[in-house]
């Protein structure tokens, strides 16, 4: 059984055709029906991850453990994230895979005038305004490290073009979605975002941000990652600037301001800013680095030292965001490590560091690509909404490395990815906990007013337009990944690895010992259309949801996947849940190893509730699975067919097949 834990699929695969047969199933007659699907379309920007999991569902552990796998070989490399990601939501590229697509960057940064060279070059196109001043008193790795910046900066402005071409007036563009906030959209202005969608180019864009993301960690890029290489070795080389060397020099450009400074305790003013490397202090940034206007359309910031605070308010700094009285009026234009139609990367190397935010930021993506790295240090991320990993039309990553972390978030963060956007949060260690706010309701939730709608901690969503207008949008991957630690996850409704209308969200914890908390379609949930998945690999956890759907529940169409792989766990589970299925819905409850104690009633531990008796629906398949592989487990005594030992189909209809009937499945061995 040890093996079952560890193993990515191939055998995992036969167990559960085992297990289906109970129902007359298997692997390949258990999904949904793609010709009754048919009916329930069209939805636009539908990306190959959702439909490569529609096709094949019980191929999930396989490829959560593939992109599991990736994102830890892929420490510290934000720009092979960013390829994975891109990879899922069908734009993926490999810019690496004949070398350095920066080789010639590369080589001019090395050069000992290499920073005066490429400013000289940006004066020359009249980006960059007035006289160079002296760059003496920089350190050489400093200017080095700034000169490939740029240098990747100026090369790959031609990718950012061709990824706006089909937009005419992209400051115009900038305006129109910075001033929208988080109203719902109807009418000419949904509209008008649709056709913002279809007209940025994720390819070109992509591009763009990897071969910054690129350069920026060729220098400050992790160097305790599980193989060497030339980018981690390169990372010492700003490390090794003395915090106590003090310089300052601001160079003004048409995209920015450029500042290279150390040695002091540093207040970051809010205005447009290209790129700042700062070296020693405890330092302020406001609103920075970010695109705070379409033409600052790359921003990157490099702190190496001292406990900074990254804020969207000078308020911020000895306020939570809960209560700031002014959280609900920042509207969506960027906060710090936001991106709007542009680039933006935040590096923090070391320090106890306090991020807040009311605005999108800390690595929010929206019609561009951001990433937020922090390394070093025990650090508080508090943030409003669409953010700490979100994306939207784009990309947005958040990677901390080391310390007992607090994430804070009201909806939308914490790995989140809407409309043609990923947003993926990943921590590497550290006892880390992730709430999502439950005491002041902003964004009561239809299912219940007394929470939040939370779409946090691996969620996606997309736009449901069936009753509306019919412009059904589909939702992006939302990620979140914690490697290692004991750690905390709390949600309102919807959140932990959930899913809505065409939506992929997925968390992924490695060891510890967690404790999970949610409300309604939370723990391995989907509703519409969607896939939810969380899986947990080591530990003795506790998952407690009082309300509905949730610890594998599927509804509508839609995936909704737990796995625990080992640990004497808990579960306190409400109604639909455990494997449960609902409304021609797949849920899906698998743990592996461990004495398990079950907590539940009503539709629940392998169960599926029935279909609509006329229509198409009623011949789509509405599955429950619950299977426990080990361990002698504790289950209500009220649910007589939940017992250690026992195999059975539970079924609620039958229909001319066992792939058209309503049916769950429970297996303890």
């Amino acid at each position: 059984m040890l093996a079952l834990a560890t193993q990515g699929t191939a055998g995992f695969e036969a167990e559960l055709d085992t297990a289906l047969g109970t129902a007359g199933l298997n692997t390949q007659t258990a999904r949904m029906d793609e010709n009754i699907l048919r009916f329930f379309g069209p939805t636009e920007f539908t990306h190959p991850f959702y439909s490569a999991l529609q096709e094949r569902p019980w191929r999930l552990p396989f490829l959560a453990d593939g992109i599991r796998r990736e994102m830890a070989a892929a420490f510290g490399l934000p720009s092979d994230q960013l390829n994975t990601m891109m990879r899922l939501g069908g734009a993926g590229s490999r810019r690496t895979l004949l070398g350095s697509p920066i080789a010639s960057a590369e080589a001019e940064a090395a050069k000992p005038d290499g920073l005066e060279k490429v400013l000289q070059s940006l004066k020359q196109a009249g980006v960059v305004k007035g006289e160079i001043p002296n760059l003496t008193a920089v350190p050489a790795d400093v200017k080095s490290a700034a000169a490939l910046v740029l240098n990747a900066m100026n090369t790959s402005l031609g990718h950012r073009r061709l990824a706006l071409r089909g937009i005419p007036d992209v400051a115009d563009a900038y305006t129109f979605v910075a001033l929208r906030g988080r109203d719902d959209l109807g009418g000419e202005e949904m509209d008008r975002m649709i056709r913002l969608h279809r007209s940025v180019d994720s390819g070109y864009f992509g591009a763009a941000a990897h071969d910054i993301f690129y350069a920026t960690y060729r220098f400050v890029g992790a160097d305790r990652g599980p193989a060497p290489t030339a980018p981690r070795a390169a990372a010492q080389r700003l490390k090794s600037v003395s915090p106590l060397l003090k310089y300052d020099v601001e160079i003004d450009t048409t995209w920015g301001v450029i500042r290279l400074t150390g040695g002091s305790d540093t207040q970051h003013a809010d205005r447009p800013t290209l790129l700042i490397i700062d070296t020693g202090g405890n330092d302020t940034y406001l609103n920075c680095p970010s695109n705070a206007s379409a033409g600052n359309w790359a921003s990157v910031v490099i702190d190496t030292q001292g406990n900074d605070r990254y804020l969207s308010d000078p308020a911020l700094a000895n306020t939570e965001v809960e209560k700031f009285a002014q959280r609900r009026t920042g509207g969506a234009k960027p906060g710090p490590g936001g991106a709007l139609f542009g680039i933006v990367c935040l590096v923090d190397l070391q320090g106890d560091d306090r991020y807040a935010t009311h605005r999108p930021g800390l690595g929010s993506g929206r019609f561009g690509f951001a990433m937020v790295q922090d390394e070093l240090g025990i650090d508080r991320y508090d943030a409003y909404a669409d953010s700490q990993g979100f994306g939207y039309g784009g990309y947005g990553l958040l990677e901390d490395h080391e310390g007992n972390d607090l994430y804070l978030c009201f909806t939308q963060s914490q790995g989140s990815g809407s409309v043609r956007g990923s947003g993926l949060l990943i921590d590497r260690a550290g006892n880390d906990r992730y709430l999502a706010n439950e005491t002041v309701i902003d964004f009561p939730s239809p299912q219940s007013d007394k929470h939040n709608v939370s779409l946090a901690q691996g969620a996606s969503i997309g736009r449901r337009a069936d009753y509306i207008d019919t412009h059904s949008l589909a939702g992006g991957v939302g990620m979140l990944y914690d490697a290692a630690g004991d750690d905390e996850y709390r949600a309102g409704v919807f959140g932990q690895g959930v899913g809505y209308w065409e939506g992929v969200g997925m968390l992924l914890d490695g060891a510890g010992k967690d404790k999970y908390h949610g409300q309604w379609y939370v723990q391995g949930a989907a509703a519409h259309f969607a896939v939810g998945y969380l899986e947990d690999l080591a530990g003795d956890d506790e998952y407690t949801a009082p309300m509905n759907m949730a610890q594998g529940a599927g509804h509508d169409f839609s995936i909704g996947w737990l796995l625990d792989r080992d640990g004497n766990d808990r579960y306190k589970a409400p109604n639909l849940s455990l494997g449960g299925g609902n409304a021609n819905g797949l849920g899906v409850f698998i743990d592996l190893l461990g004495d398990d104690v079950y907590e539940s009633s009503g539709l629940t531990l392998g169960k599926a509730a029935e279909a609509t008796a006329f229509g198409v629906r009623s011949r789509a398949l509405c599955l429950g699975v619950f299977l426990d592989f080990a361990g002698s487990d504790t289950y209500p005594s009220a649910l007589t067919w939940a017992q250690n030992g026992a195999r059975t189909a539970n079924w609620t209809t039958k229909g001319l097949t066992p792939a058209e009937s309503q049916v769950g499945v429970f297996w303890d061995r």
